[in-house]
């Protein structure tokens, strides 16, 4: 190949011409392969082009193709994966994929460009670390400026992430540079604006900052929007960031029956404190249920709107409704499974309804074959054990146990040590601890061998009874009821292992109403 004894095309490159053998081409690539077995003019003339490759980076090919000879460095590899990608040299591609793993560098001035090198070149793990580090460095690429370069899809993607750690305050900023840079019309503006968690920032930052700008005095959406946020008392004081806005927090479902203000949840956060969550847009009435999934908490049922669905969205701090159940749900429960919510029994139906993230409806998917009322549901792999509750008109102390994957309902031959109206419980798997109506304290191990699910006692105890108004949660060795009846929300604390209550104070709720239940998110939910 090289002294050109049996080469019989001449190649035009991009900087000059070389030669090659027609047999040896079309057997590196499909490419070649193509050109030279058709009647397209390469193959009748003998003359092939390639504009966009250089000599040297032909001639490099045809070494790691024909040698195994690993040639790719600092200065060539960007345009040996173009030839690679051009020419359909799987080969080459992953020698110039595997030197990136290893010599890529990132840093704030060049993260977009690899972000958006990786992508063409549909390199996805690249694609994802570059994506990452711009991120998790997102104050300094703002700082620097450097988001002023980025496209409207690029923006709104980078946007669209529930956990970035930067405050809000900063993405804020970065999204006025860029809105003067880029001169987006009034549509593009309100769909950003919606993006951006404005309850996160701090409202003086927004009023000397956004409220009164050029950009956003003539856009009487986004100026509404702004409007409501300010006018509300669900704004933090100062700024946060988005990965910090959730977790740790718990929600309390807690109803107040004597005021119309569609508020189901409280939230107490991981410092110690209330915040207000915003109202509901409908109301379904008392003894609805919760669980989470992703950043959102999914409400369910309730005495007045029996197949209501409502989405919480905790880190926007923003809600919507959400499909219909396919039956009537009040004193059921709930649960969360492989990425699928569960809505399991209650007072009007013994089934089960499955739903997704992504799904338009809710699917019936089980039946306990008995009525199950106040229970409480533990998911254990792929199994979900539904626990105690009212069944017959009496307590119960018997455990169903529904598998997601085979939608089969059986019960286990283990019971609970008491027969419970009214369950309650937080699951730290295989520990789980359990509070009912009359104040027993059970801890129970569960365990999975095997698809066999096995309950252990590790013990009983009794505490103060809270009838049918609370909910619980395990908190460094604790657990912490948060109780109340048409009452503000209090918070107890009692120690599992010396079994007694700890004289401890909490700041109660500032809001009145009855709790049902509690509820733990994290972004990771």
């Amino acid at each position: 190949m090289v002294k050109g004894t049996f080469n019989d095309l001449d190649i035009v490159c991009e900087n000059g011409t070389t030669s090659a053998n027609r047999l040896v081409l079309a057997a590196m690539s499909s490419y070649f392969r193509a050109m030279l077995t058709s009647d397209m003019t390469e193959s009748r003339t003998g003359v092939l082009n390639l504009p966009t490759v250089s000599v040297s980076v032909f001639q490099d090919i045809l070494k790691m193709s024909l040698c195994s000879v690993d040639v790719v460095n600092e200065d060539n590899f960007v345009k040996m994966l173009d030839a690679g990608e051009l020419m359909q040299l799987d080969d080459v591609k992953d020698l110039c994929h595997r030197y990136l793993k290893e010599s890529l560098v990132l840093n704030t001035d060049n993260c977009l460009y690899w972000w958006r090198l990786m992508n063409r070149y549909n390199v996805p793990d690249l694609s994802h670390r570059a994506f990452s580090y711009m991120t998790e460095n997102l104050t300094d690429f703002v700082e620097r400026e450097n988001i002023v370069h980025l496209s409207k899809s690029e923006l709104i993607e980078i946007l669209s992430k529930d956990d970035l750690k930067c405050k809000e305050d900063i993405i804020m900023k970065g999204v006025m540079k860029w809105l003067e840079a880029n001169n987006p019309d009034a549509d593009d503006v309100k769909r950003i604006f919606e993006m951006i968690r404005v309850g996160l920032i701090d409202p003086q930052f927004l009023i000397e900052n956004v409220v009164f700008s050029e950009l956003i005095c003539g856009n009487k959406s986004v100026q509404q929007m702004l409007k409501n946020v300010l006018c509300s008392r669900v704004m933090t004081t100062g700024s946060i960031s988005r990965s910090d806005s959730g977790c740790g927090n718990v929600f309390i479902l807690q109803y107040d029956k004597t005021r119309n203000t569609n508020s189901l949840l409280a939230c107490f956060t991981s410092e110690g404190t209330w915040e207000d969550v915003p109202p509901a847009p409908v109301d379904p009435g008392s003894r609805y249920s919760a669980a989470s999934l992703g950043n959102k908490i999914y409400i369910t049922g309730g005495n007045s709107r029996t197949k209501c669905t409502l989405v919480y969205d905790f880190c926007r701090r923003e809600w919507k409704t959400g499909p219909e159940l396919e039956e009537q749900r009040h004193k059921h429960c709930m649960a969360t499974a492989n990425s699928k919510l569960y809505a399991i029994g209650g007072r009007y139906s013994n089934t089960i309804e499955e739903m997704s993230e992504s799904d338009t409806r809710w699917q019936v998917v089980g039946d306990l074959k008995q009525n199950r009322e106040h229970a409480f549901a533990a998911e254990v792999g792929h199994n979900i054990l539904v626990m105690g509750g009212r069944s017959g008109g009496s307590g119960s102390d018997v455990i169903k146990c529904f598998n997601t994957a085979t939608r089969c309902v059986s019960n286990l031959s283990s019971r609970l040590p008491n027969k419970s109206v009214y369950l309650r419980g937080s699951v730290h798997l295989p520990d789980v601890y359990l509070l009912d109506y009359e104040g027993n304290v059970m801890h129970v191990q569960v365990t999975d061998s095997d698809g066999e699910i096995k309950i252990q006692v590790k013990s009983t105890a009794k505490w103060r009874s809270l009838k049918y108004w609370f909910g619980v949660l395990l908190q460094n060795g604790s657990l912490l009821s948060f109780s109340g009846h048409n009452t503000n929300c209090e918070i107890r604390k009692y120690n599992v292992a010396e079994g007694k209550e700890d004289n401890i104070t909490f700041l109660k709720s500032t809001r009145t109403g009855s709790a049902y239940g509690v509820l733990p998110v994290s972004h990771k939910a």
